[in-house]
């Protein structure tokens, strides 16, 4: 059966046909996935995948199914002595979850690796979130995917022609990555992917490799020309320094980390209008924090560290945390601030209702978990 399309008409219109041959000279480019895979057969001998294509989120059906729904079990009536046992058995995600999270979220990066179009082809995808610093809640996994546009080289060129490429990306994503598109934000295209009744929020946002091309210094120093509102999209850019900064931490402030977020989770309704929670981000930061003002304890007691991160929050006015790794100054004033140690010009406690959460960290701070606790007690 005749060719519709001849291949140098296909190569001169990629955004019609994203998939491509890597072996043949001139390039060959295919609608689908399963007539590149066909070509391959056909031409190079390479068998014909028998499983599930890269773009189905499938896994084995013996996988169980999980999510922290509204009546997950609360904080708020056990006490110490069975917080570890809570812990392990509620928040802390075992073998086979971040089995399911990571085999979901490496197939939709293949796919964007793989399948993009040209316009839209990723020079690297680097995971961000809860997921790639390894600080996720079991049933509660959230993951930032940071995709590196090879066609751009600056910040300032991803930024003008963002409505483009997200147009373009929606398309990709929807029609041939098996994602449902949940919205557009000024700086990511939101997506949910399911497998077996466990869903995966997963933000896509496109930026360009600066950190590869660029000191720090410099990428600072051109950040210090720009106007806030532009500053906002280097974020993606800087995602990488905040993986490193979160994800170097001992694996017991992960731990505490994951209880702050579980306790936020639970205690607050996220579907109360006009509510200003704290990110999963400024949350991490903040435990960080306190711990370090502590002296870095290696074996601390967790409900102790629970108490004294929850203390600092009902006196939020108080937290001040600054990080010198990747900077020695920061463009940040007011009275209480958590500076993104990727992002010296931001404070990551702005843009929330702390009012609203210290009042909720006061009241919980008298439920029987922390019975007999206070300011004296240290972290061990």
């Amino acid at each position: 059966m005749p060719r519709q399309y001849t291949f140098a008409y296909r190569r001169s219109n990629p955004h019609q046909f994203p998939h491509f041959c890597g072996t043949c000279v001139p390039q060959r480019r295919f609608l689908l996935p399963s007539h590149k895979e066909q070509h391959d057969h056909d031409k190079h001998g390479i068998s014909i995948p028998t499983t599930s294509p890269f773009f189905d989120y499938s896994l084995p059906r013996s996988l169980p199914s999980f999510g922290l729904s509204a009546s997950s079990s609360s904080l708020s009536s056990i006490t110490a002595d069975k917080l570890n046992t809570f812990v392990l058995k509620e928040i802390e995600p075992d073998t086979t979850y971040n089995q399911s999270c990571r085999a979901v979220v490496d197939r939709l990066c293949q796919f964007m690796q793989n399948s993009f179009p040209d316009q839209l082809r990723p020079s690297g995808v680097r995971k961000g979130g809860s997921l790639g610093k390894g600080t996720a809640v079991k049933g509660k996994s959230d993951a930032d995917l940071v995709v590196f546009l090879a066609s751009y080289h600056t910040i300032s060129e991803v930024r003008h022609n963002l409505r483009d490429i997200f147009a373009r990306m929606k398309v990709y994503l929807g029609t041939y990555g098996g994602c449902y598109i949940e919205r557009t934000t000024p700086h990511a295209v939101q997506v949910t992917v399911t497998c077996h009744g466990h869903s995966h929020d997963v933000d896509i946002l496109p930026s360009a490799d600066i950190l590869r091309y660029n000191s720090k210094n410099a990428i600072y120093t051109e950040m210090e020309t720009c106007l806030p509102k532009a500053r906002t999209y280097y974020s993606a850019a800087l995602s990488p320094l905040q993986v490193e900064f979160v994800s170097g931490v001992p694996t017991k402030v992960k731990t505490l980390i994951r209880l702050i977020k579980y306790w936020k989770k639970t205690e607050f309704k996220e579907s109360t209008v006009g509510q200003r929670l704290p990110s999963s981000y400024v949350l991490e930061l903040i435990v960080i924090g306190e711990w370090e003002d502590a002296g870095s304890p290696q074996n601390f007691n967790l409900c102790k560290g629970f108490f004294h991160v929850l203390r600092a929050i009902t006196n939020y006015s108080r937290i001040r945390h600054a990080w010198i790794k990747n900077y020695s100054t920061n463009y940040v004033s007011g009275p209480y601030y958590v500076v993104d140690p990727a992002n010296p010009f931001n404070n990551v406690m702005e843009s929330c209702d702390w009012d609203k959460v210290a009042e909720k960290a006061r009241v919980f701070l008298r439920s029987p978990l922390f019975q007999g606790l206070s300011a004296l007690n240290g972290w061990m």
